[in-house]
C-alpha cells in the first residue's frame, strides 16, 4: 500500500472543540488547498492555526524570473510562497582568452555572435513562458544572474519589457 499526497499538499486540522451545547466533540478536517502551499507546521495550541491559507488568499501577484549566467538560463515563475521552475537550458559560451595572433579578431568576435545568439534564445523562451495568446501572464519579471547578460538583455530591442 502507498500513500500519495496531493499535488498542492495536504491540510489537516485535528482537536477538539466546544459544541454550542458546552459539550466537547473531536474534529478532523483534512483537504487539499486550491493553490500549492509550502508550508509545514505541527502545533498543538488551543485554536486552529490559518494563516498559511489566507496567505493564499491574499497573493495573487504572479512574477516570473530570469536568471541567467555564463553556463545557462533559469525560467520560473514566483506566487505568495509558492514558487515553480518553468524551464531552464544549459550553454557553452567561450571564455576570453589573449591569444590567437592574428585570429584574436576572430575569435572575439564569434564570442560576440554566441553571446548575442545566447540573449536571443533567453528573450525567446522567456516570451514562450511569460506571454500566453498575447498576454502577459505574470506582473513583473526579475532578471537576476550576471550583470553583463542582465544588462544586455535588459536593454536589447529582443526583450520588450512594456508588452
Amino acid at each position: 500500500m502507498s500513500i500519495s499526497l496531493p499535488n498542492n499538499g495536504l491540510v489537516i486540522y485535528c482537536g477538539t472543540i466546544v459544541t454550542e451545547d458546552g459539550k466537547e466533540k473531536k474534529v478532523n478536517i483534512d483537504f487539499e488547498p486550491f493553490k500549492p502551499i509550502n508550508t509545514s507546521l505541527y502545533l498543538c495550541d488551543n485554536k486552529f492555526h490559518t494563516e498559511a491559507l489566507q496567505a493564499l488568499l491574499a497573493d495573487d501577484s504572479r512574477f516570473g524570473f530570469i536568471v541567467m549566467d555564463g553556463n545557462g538560463a533559469l525560467f520560473g515563475t514566483l506566487q505568495g510562497n509558492s514558487r515553480e521552475v518553468i524551464t531552464k537550458f544549459t550553454v557553452d559560451l567561450p571564455k576570453k582568452h589573449g591569444r590567437g595572433g592574428q585570429s584574436a579578431l576572430r575569435f572575439a568576435r564569434l564570442r560576440m555572435e554566441k553571446r548575442h545568439n545566447y540573449v536571443r534564445k533567453v528573450a525567446e523562451t522567456a516570451v514562450q513562458c511569460f506571454i500566453t495568446d498575447d498576454k502577459v501572464n505574470v506582473t513583473g519579471i526579475i532578471l537576476a544572474g550576471l550583470a553583463d547578460f542582465k544588462t544586455e538583455l535588459h536593454q536589447s530591442d529582443m526583450f520588450d519589457p512594456v508588452r
